[in-house]
């Protein structure tokens, strides 16, 4: 009898412990970094990897490549902190189909206006930015 009690509070402690184990994966924070060349300005902004749209120009207000009157100007961008299967895009909303892919593995870093032989600063405040959850 004793032996029973016994297995069976061992089987119920077991049970309880296995469904407390957190069942989803914690959402990654992705941190990207804006340069202005130009200027020699650099700033970061976090965000995670949740696919939401976060707009530039919230995301590095008040930084040292934010204007006194707001306007965000950047040459390039690199995701330094991110995890290997990490998605992100730069979308411009004035400018359809303007979109700057960054990832994980073989872009984290992008020259913004895709002229590789001269910094040209591009107006980031109608861009927004995202990041998918690597699956």
């Amino acid at each position: 009898m004793q032996f029973t009690r016994t297995l069976i509070s061992t089987i119920l402690t077991l049970a309880t412990s296995t469904m407390a184990i957190p069942t989803s994966i914690p959402t990654p924070t992705i941190t990207l970094k804006i340069f202005n060349d130009m200027t020699g300005a650099s700033a970061t902004a976090s965000i995670p990897a949740d696919g939401v749209p976060h707009f530039v120009s919230d995301l590095f207000r008040g930084s040292a490549i934010s204007s006194s009157n707001g306007d965000i100007f950047g040459t390039s961008a690199q995701l330094t902190d991110f995890q290997d299967l990490t998605k992100c895009q730069l979308v411009n909303l004035n400018i359809v189909g303007l979109t700057i892919d960054l990832d994980g593995r073989a872009k984290n870093f992008v020259d913004l206006d895709g002229d590789v032989t001269k910094p040209i600063p591009m107006w980031l405040n109608g861009f927004t930015f995202h990041c998918e959850k690597p699956q």
